[in-house]
């Protein structure tokens, strides 16, 4: 039960407490259409009418009383005569009804208190005499209550074991009730177009009908809103995939239908995940004059590869100031043999750490990606979810949801919008679960994982960027680290890490993860939560505030270029020829080269390492790596099968590790996580396609990323420099190394 409030407009504080005693002492009298009680006359009905509101959000409800009042006390909701978002003033007899945020912060309702509650109001009658009556209020969208990650309670109507654990959310309803007082809005996405990059999205779902936007764009009809059949999902159920991806972001709000949407007034634009749309697809992007962000819930495992066109279009992204939100992936568990994937085993499974290495595909290693992870409902990261350096925040995913049929022995998953079309006409993975009944039955309540985590963070961003259209991607990146709620905050997110342990394969002293760090700039950074869970409402406030703070202010510019130019810069660390140092200085305009860092320090934004050089020898101390130094042989079929296994081994035991001048580490490749890199492994699907280069595929530059050294400082000294270690149970080449190796870093130069 909530603590009881009374909103006192005018009224003086006895009189309030009067009433407040009265109510408490259960004074009122109920009634459909009012009720009386105290000094008025017998026999005089008394109605209220609430319309046009929405109490979770704080949007008014007007209030029209059927007789003439002097004035109007509500217990839970404050009472004005001027609208407070829009100044309108109201009518005779008429006021505006906000029920406050903090009715929600307090997180002491149930899940029944969510859909509905009664609010007893005190009508004062202008002849004189009070009237007491109540008025039953529900929410506006019906499936609201079940979005945990919207507003966590522990509600659990999904019939899982481990319900959700109270307050862990995305904290949007006070970002809701943020008012832009000079547009007269409050937030809700208003003025922002998501593209969503994955699976076609169902045009005609009840709650995503009037989200679309057609940009409208000449020749794009193939890739733009091309809609969802019931032919594509009997052929692959998962193609809800987008529709679902689009619910979590803009579902329409206050529509009395399904779910709501995180940014529930923006416009989504579907754009096809095909293989061959990529880079038509950010082109069109582009295209958009609009104020715009680009949802990814998708990426590609295992396959190595560089796109130069993809990577040039997502500088221009950037630079055209459009977020690009990814999937950081869920593959952490993916460290068993597996039909068609050439892995080497499942040791990081035994010990617990990420199985597969993810900085594969141009978007996942480009630096000003915002990488996701994703959180569950008892507030630690999804079980498949991959970690990493170059993550960058935490979602909301999920687990799997419950089990068809019977209860599952895991957390909730997402509730979101599924499709316009019957369950029973199509395979429909949760369509027998204990959820579902007839009245959600276009919707899911089993999305989960980074695919959900991304456009949760898209929906805080569009509130953002509604907040301030103007922000740029730095900017957005600087309040993403700067707001996140870390372990410090959230107690759920500690990481016990074993930093001492002797490896079953190097039998020496390995750190497989370095666990929660705090930087050289006070950024607290982890490769499972990146800097840390999105909370909506700090991240609203801290756009709205950009202009007075000197470090988001500063992010309007645009970064600075550095590269290392110093030439050889990797040494052997040691006589195995197995243990590689590298060394970064002399840092250039990659443009210019007369144009140095010289004296000045530049703040970090991101860091980037191209390791294409990255290449084998025949000794060390396991038996595949004469193998894994061989060359493919084109007539030998059974030797390249064992060759590509053989690399995969050398991969998967090589450890790549960054340091800082300040003498923060980052694991960019941590050992054991399984990586294709340079094995010459292709999809099965494209096995016929026996030249890679043909297809765009590219193994240089390989530039890895990592965030851990964000807003640190590079500066050209002698005592300090910026390294990258790799230790590999093969030698590795120096002279293939240092021929690519070099150190990126992009920043903005510190005033003095």
């Amino acid at each position: 039960m909530k603590t009881n409030r009374f909103g006192m407009t005018g009224t003086a504080a006895a009189i309030a407490a009067y009433i407040s005693a009265s109510l408490l002492a259960g004074a009122m009298m109920t009634g459909c259409g009012g009720s009386k009680s105290g000094s008025g006359g017998a026999g005089d009905e008394l109605a209220l009418e609430f319309t046009g509101g929405d109490y979770i959000t704080g949007k008014p409800y007007r209030v029209t009383a059927n007789r003439s009042l002097s004035d109007l006390l509500c217990e839970y909701g404050t009472l004005s005569k001027v609208n407070p978002v829009t100044q309108d003033a109201a009518g005779e007899n008429e006021w505006f009804y906000v029920l406050p945020e903090e009715y929600f912060t307090s997180y002491d309702l149930d899940y029944d208190g969510i859909k509905s509650y009664t609010e007893n109001c005190r009508a004062t009658l202008t002849g004189g005499g009070d009237r007491d009556i109540q008025k039953e209020i529900s929410v506006t969208d019906p499936l609201l209550p079940d979005e945990w990650h919207l507003y966590n309670v522990g509600q659990n109507p999904y019939g899982v074991t481990r319900p959700p654990l109270r307050g862990i959310d995305l904290n949007v309803i006070p970002a809701w009730h943020t008012v832009l007082e000079d547009r007269k809005e409050q937030l809700d996405g208003t003025g922002v177009y998501v593209v969503v990059h994955d699976k076609p999205v169902d045009l005609n779902h009840e709650d995503l009908r009037d989200r679309i936007y057609d940009p409208e764009i000449p020749g794009s009809r193939d890739v733009i809103n091309t809609g969802l059949s019931l032919e594509d999902l009997k052929e692959n159920p998962g193609m809800h995939h987008g529709t679902s991806v689009a619910g979590i972001i803009a579902a329409s709000g206050m529509n009395s239908l399904g779910v709501r949407g995180i940014a529930f007034n923006a416009r989504i634009t579907s754009m096809d995940m095909d293989d061959d749309s990529w880079s038509r697809v950010y082109e069109y992007v582009l295209m958009m004059n609009k104020p715009r962000l680009l949802n990814v819930s998708w990426g590609v495992e295992l396959i190595t590869f560089n796109i130069p066109e993809v990577a040039e279009l997502e500088e221009a992204l950037y630079e055209e100031n459009v977020p690009v939100i990814h999937a950081m992936g869920n593959s952490f568990e993916e460290g068993y043999d597996r039909e068609n994937k050439p892995y080497s085993g499942s040791v990081c499974m035994d010990i617990g750490i990420n199985c597969e290495f993810m900085q594969t595909d141009n978007t996942s290693r480009n630096p000003f990606v915002i990488n996701v992870g994703s959180l569950n409902s008892l507030g630690i990261k999804s079980t498949s979810t991959s970690t990493g350096s170059n993550i960058w925040i935490t979602g909301f995913g999920g687990e799997e949801g419950a089990e068809i049929g019977t209860p599952f022995d895991t957390s909730a998953a997402i509730v979101t919008t599924l499709t316009s079309y019957d369950t029973a006409d199509w395979n429909d993975r949760d369509a027998r679960s204990p959820w579902r009944n007839d009245s959600n039955k276009y919707y899911t309540n089993t999305m989960n994982a980074t695919s959900s985590a991304a456009p949760s963070v898209s929906g805080a961003v569009a509130l953002a960027l509604q907040a301030r259209p103007d922000l740029t991607v730095s900017q957005i990146r600087y309040l993403l680290a700067k707001t996140a709620r870390n372990d410090t905050v959230l107690p759920t997110l500690a990481l016990t890490v074993t930093e001492d342990v002797s490896d079953r394969s190097y039998g020496e002293h390995i750190v497989y993860d370095y666990g929660w760090q705090t930087n050289a700039a006070g950024f607290r950074f982890s490769s499972h939560y990146g800097f840390g869970v999105v909370d909506a409402a700090a991240l609203v406030k801290g756009a709205l505030a950009c202009d007075s703070d000197p470090v988001c202010a500063g992010l309007k510019i645009p970064p600075e270029t550095y590269v290392s130019g110093n030439t050889d810069p990797c040494r052997y660390s040691d006589d195995t020829g197995m243990n590689i140092t590298c060394t970064f200085s002399d840092f250039r305009d990659p443009e210019d080269a007369d144009t140095v860092l010289g004296s000045s320090e530049l703040v970090v934004d991101a860091v980037t390492y191209d390791v294409s050089g990255l290449t084998y020898l025949p000794e060390g101390m396991k038996d595949f790596c004469e193998l894994a130094a061989s060359p493919e042989d084109e007539g030998v079929t059974e030797h390249n099968r064992q060759r590509k296994k053989a690399v995969f081994d050398a991969n998967q035991l090589l450890q790549i590790l960054a340091e800082s001048q300040e003498g923060t580490k980052s694991l960019i490749k941590p050992l054991y996580a399984n990586w294709d890199y340079k094995s010459g492994f292709i999809v099965p699907d494209d096995e016929e396609d026996e030249d890679p280069e043909a297809m765009g595929i590219r193994m240089y530059p390989l530039d890895l990323a990592t965030s851990t050294f964000y807003m640190e400082s590079l500066k050209e000294t002698s005592e300090k420099r910026w390294t990258l270690s790799l230790k590999s149970p093969c030698q590795l080449d120096l002279d293939a190394l240092n021929k690519s190796m070099h150190l990126t870093v992009y920043g903005r130069k510190k005033q003095e």
